[in-house]
C-alpha cells in the first residue's frame, strides 16, 4: 500500500471515528444496541438507510459504520495510534457480541 492510500485510509477511520463521537456528543447516538433480527432486517432490507427498520441514526450506528470498519480494517495499517486500537477493539468486541459483520461464504 502506498503513502497516498495509506493517508487515505486512515483519513477514512478518524472520520468514522469523528462521526460517532459527535453523535454521541449531540445526544442521538442510539442508546440500545437492536438485537440480532433487528439487525439482520436491516441489512437486508432494501429500503435506503433501512428506514422500514431503523432511525437513520440508528442506521449510520449499527448498520453504516460497523460496515465501513470492516470494508477498510483489513486493508488500514496498525499505525501504533490509540484511537485506531481502541476503535477497533470495540469494533471487535461489538462484532463478536452483536454478529454485526457479514458471514463470509
Amino acid at each position: 500500500m502506498n503513502q497516498a492510500n495509506s493517508s487515505r485510509h486512515l483519513a477514512f477511520i478518524n472520520a468514522l471515528e469523528q462521526l460517532e463521537a459527535v453523535m454521541q456528543k449531540d445526544g442521538v447516538w442510539p442508546d440500545e444496541v437492536p438485537n440480532d433480527q433487528a439487525l439482520k432486517n436491516a441489512i437486508g432490507s432494501e429500503v435506503p438507510f433501512a428506514a422500514d427498520c431503523f432511525s437513520f441514526e440508528a442506521w449510520l450506528a449499527f448498520v453504516f459504520i460497523p460496515k465501513m470498519r470492516h470494508f477498510i480494517e483489513p486493508i488500514a495499517p496498525y499505525t501504533g495510534d490509540a484511537n485506531y486500537t481502541r476503535s477497533r477493539s470495540i469494533f471487535i468486541t461489538r462484532e463478536s457480541k452483536y454478529s454485526v459483520r457479514a458471514k463470509k461464504y
